[in-house]
């Protein structure tokens, strides 16, 4: 009988080497991978590249500790973070737009 080698090795992911695997974001963020699917199972959070496993910028690691000061020091509930999250991001889309007016009507007013 013939016996064969098999050898695993690490996937490497070659579209960007900054990108962080689940276990990874999870380590810098202090908490377990389990939470952080959680977060994404909830879509709470999104990876920046989802197939074939889900991989974070490292952008992404204050913005899970944001999620998790919400939960923790305010009591926000899971279901509501995701609701939450949209509507900061709304809040800074528009606070950019007001400055990007405010020195428009400068620069008219000169």
């Amino acid at each position: 009988m013939e016996y064969r080698r098999y050898y695993l090795s690490r996937r490497h992911i070659s579209v960007n080497s900054n990108l962080l695997t689940i276990e990874e974001a999870a380590r810098r963020c202090g908490i377990q991978p389990s939470l952080l699917e959680k977060m994404l199972e909830l879509g709470i959070i999104e990876p920046d590249v989802s197939s074939p496993d889900p991989l974070f910028a490292p952008e992404a690691v204050p913005l899970v500790c944001k999620v998790l000061r919400l939960h923790n020091d305010l009591g926000i509930n899971w279901a509501g973070l995701g609701l939450v999250m949209d509507l900061l991001e709304r809040i800074e889309e528009l606070e950019g737009e007001i400055e990007r007016l405010r020195a428009h009507i400068e620069s008219y007013m000169e």
